[in-house]
């Protein structure tokens, strides 16, 4: 076997979560493209069919299944009939998330309550769900999407960055727990792409000249850019890799 066969997929069903657009998007494409069968969820039907109907035009395989992470109870259910229909899970990528930009003071905590609940507990529970129905008869990896905000402090994020480190923390946990049962659990730690998530900060020219300036590589990246790293964090390239946090973030937190 050579070296690019243990970044294959083939045969293997991956779940995206918060895939309608964005980088789950952008991952479920990579994915695909090197054989998994692709599940992507999020609560945005249009969206999903949209970004189902690209990955199959790009030749590969694509499931959609509207789904809200936090109701545990219908994530649980969904992924009963998914494992039903395709068979049991081979990856998951917990990638939905929800941020509000507004300084400390004037957070409401309906507000911290929903990003917490979105980015904590629904990676809990998608994960939770997704043992209970995944592949016994190899190697299988959960990777949470965490973000740079979870290590550097960023204005304006109290309520994300919470949540996010509060990601880094049960990735640890985890990939000590299930170490033995061969179930691999890692984060990728994003810095700034060019997706809807940061639109406001990348709208004002002023801002994003500041953004820049903390980048050494002085620019956001391409969604697309995902997908390598997602590839080598799913597949049996990174077997040997459980517990890490991968900064991907042109060298923000290097600084």
């Amino acid at each position: 076997m050579s070296v690019l066969d243990g970044f294959r997929l083939d045969g293997r069903i991956a779940i995206i979560t918060g895939a309608s657009g964005g980088l789950g998007a952008a991952g479920a494409h990579a994915l695909a493209g090197v054989g998994a069968h692709v599940v992507i969820t999020g609560r945005r039907e249009e969206q999903l069919r949209n970004v189902a109907e690209s990955v199959r035009k790009s030749g590969g395989q694509c499931t959609a299944r509207v789904l809200d992470v936090v109701d545990a109870e219908s994530v649980d259910t969904a992924f009963a009939q998914l494992a039903d229909d395709l068979g049991p899970f081979d990856v998951l990528v917990n990638n939905a998330a929800q941020t509000h930009q507004a300084k400390v003071s004037d957070v409401r905590i309906e507000e911290w309550d929903r990003i917490v609940d979105v980015n904590l507990r629904g990676t809990f529970s998608a994960t939770q769900s997704f043992l209970r129905h995944r592949n016994t008869e190899r190697s299988t990896s959960v990777i949470n999407i965490a973000s740079l905000a979870a290590v550097v402090g960023v204005r304006g994020q109290a309520a994300y960055s919470a949540s996010k480190a509060g990601v880094i923390g049960l990735t640890r946990a985890l990939a000590i727990e299930l170490a033995r049962d061969d179930v691999r659990v890692n984060a990728l730690a994003p810095g700034y792409f060019a997706t809807d998530m940061p639109g406001e900060v990348l709208a004002d020219e002023a801002a994003t000249a500041a953004l820049l300036r903390k980048i050494p590589q002085r620019r956001v990246a391409d969604p697309a850019e995902i997908g390598p790293p997602l590839v080598f964090m799913a597949s049996d390239a990174s077997r040997f890799m459980t517990g890490a946090v991968l900064n991907f973030d042109g060298g923000y937190t290097a600084v």
